[in-house]
């Protein structure tokens, strides 16, 4: 067998092909629930303030799948592993600053994801060093389409309690105003 099919062939590269896109979707969702809760008129100053490191973390989110896709082997596993329960905290206190304004939907979801990629990374670290461009490509996009159906409604759901006022109903945003 040759070195790449070998390191296509190894234990743990499709476990590693699933962890990139969750940490996407995670990232994803947590920077759509920072923006929300910075923009929105009704958040308060530690909303705001939240929502800006919500948004940071899942910019971060993004980077390490980036990092970890373009080396073809996951970077600072421990430290990624103990990351996901920083971005857990931070959804859950974005959730008690907003009093429940913030999509309780996209938050399950994201806490989800970031639980799923802590487990999956501690596994995928356990197994040892992995040799660099061991993702495989077909669960690459297996585990990018489903993620993609949890996280897309996710974030209409953000944009939904984002849009919500006080009375609990929904402002309707005419994208044909003002022209």
């Amino acid at each position: 067998m040759s070195a790449p099919s070998a390191a296509a062939a190894a234990p743990g590269a499709a476990l590693r092909a699933w962890i990139v896109p969750l940490a996407w979707g995670a990232g994803l969702i947590s920077i759509g629930m920072g923006a929300a809760a910075v923009t929105a008129a009704s958040s308060s100053v530690w909303g705001r303030g939240i929502g800006v490191v919500l948004a940071i973390a899942g910019a971060a989110w993004l980077a390490w799948g980036a990092a970890a896709l373009a080396a073809g082997r996951l970077p600072i596993p421990r430290t990624a592993a103990a990351s996901t329960l920083v971005t857990v905290i931070g959804v859950a206190a974005l959730l008690a600053a907003t009093g429940g304004r913030a999509s309780v939907l996209a938050a399950a979801a994201a806490i989800v994801l970031l639980l799923l990629v802590a487990v999956m990374t501690i596994a995928a670290a356990r197994r040892g060093p992995a040799t660099p461009g061991a993702i495989r490509t077909v669960p690459l996009l297996l585990a990018a389409a489903i993620v993609a159906v949890v996280t897309t409604p996710a974030l209409g759901a953000v944009q939904d309690a984002a849009l919500l006022r006080t009375d609990g109903t929904v402002i309707v945003v005419d994208p044909h105003a003002g022209h």
